[in-house]
């Protein structure tokens, strides 16, 4: 139940050390008046697999990823979707306590659409008929842990920094089903891919920076991570006004988190402007109490 929606869902899946197969299928109701069911989607067939595999020849692991969706609509646009891809990652310690992190990326994506026409939203239709897509990135790296000891516990100080290379790519073309909701956080900050689904691919080459602080007490401990995201092309970018990376150096983004014992923890997200440090999102999550009883209280 999504509030004014209400989604129906059928599984089938299994899951091993290494391995991982999904075959679902989703279906949408509207309840809001003037909403017209219609439009509301079904999904089905929809189908991933996934498989870790080592990468004897030059270390590290290989994961494989097969995906497939169908979705129609009774008034509106129909979408089809298949892709196969591959990502090695390789990690690594240096003699100086550094991990240096190495990410290569590829997939191969084919897509069908009919009815573009009724999807009132230009950005997200496409073009109708079969489209292609190949997408590539590589990424590198490197974490720096700082440890010692302070007020009788410990404290951590990490500056992390992070290059992706990726070329440009006509994500125009293929319709968006699921990357819609984009928005520049902490969670996202050092990933190959910020947006949430497959149906885009953030194209740019950029660097990326961060520092992450800990500090470990008998009762207490506070965590905090702060960081920023450098455009290195100048080509306009796809992601939209108000994520926070509409302009080639993005918005500042970080998260703080506070506990007590168990009794209290406490969680701060923000995301503040890069000219002026306005507040663009501010997010507070508190919760107190045992573990029998306890409370959650959350602001945004």
């Amino acid at each position: 139940n999504g509030g004014d929606r209400l989604r129906s869902t059928v599984r089938v899946g299994r899951i091993d050390k290494d391995g991982y197969f999904s075959l679902a299928g989703w279906s949408v109701q509207a309840m809001r008046l003037g909403d017209s069911q219609r439009q509301m989607p079904v999904a089905l067939p929809v189908i991933d697999y996934r498989r870790r595999l080592p990468a004897p020849l030059i270390g590290g692991q290989v994961q494989v990823q097969a995906n497939t969706l169908a979705i129609t609509r009774d008034s509106g646009q129909n979408t089809q979707r298949a892709f196969v891809s591959a990502e090695w990652k390789l990690r690594t310690l240096t003699s100086m306590g550094q991990e240096l992190a190495l990410t290569a990326y590829t997939r191969g994506d084919v897509y069908h659409s009919s009815d573009t026409l009724e999807n009132s939203i230009v950005a997200y239709r496409g073009q109708a008929g079969w489209q292609t897509r190949a997408i590539g990135a590589l990424a590198a790296e490197a974490r720096w842990p700082f440890i010692g000891e302070f007020l009788g516990g410990t404290q951590r100080i990490t500056p992390r920094v992070q290059f992706v290379a990726a070329p440009h790519l006509a994500n125009l073309k293929l319709p968006n089903e699921d990357a819609r909701s984009v928005d520049l956080e902490d969670s996202n900050l050092f990933a190959l891919n910020r947006f949430p689904g497959y149906d885009r691919f953030e194209d740019s080459s950029r660097f990326t920076w961060g520092v992450e602080y800990a500090l470990s007490l008998k009762d207490f401990s506070l965590e905090s991570v702060l960081g920023q995201s450098f455009r290195l092309n100048r080509r306009p970018t796809l992601l939209p006004d108000g994520t926070g990376l509409t302009d080639r150096a993005s918005d500042y983004v970080g998260r703080t988190t506070v506990r007590y014992r168990d009794f209290l923890g406490l969680t701060h997200r923000f995301r503040l402007d890069r000219r002026n440090f306005a507040v663009r999102r501010n997010e507070i999550d508190a919760t107190f109490g045992t573990r029998r009883t306890y409370a959650v209280i959350s602001y945004l």
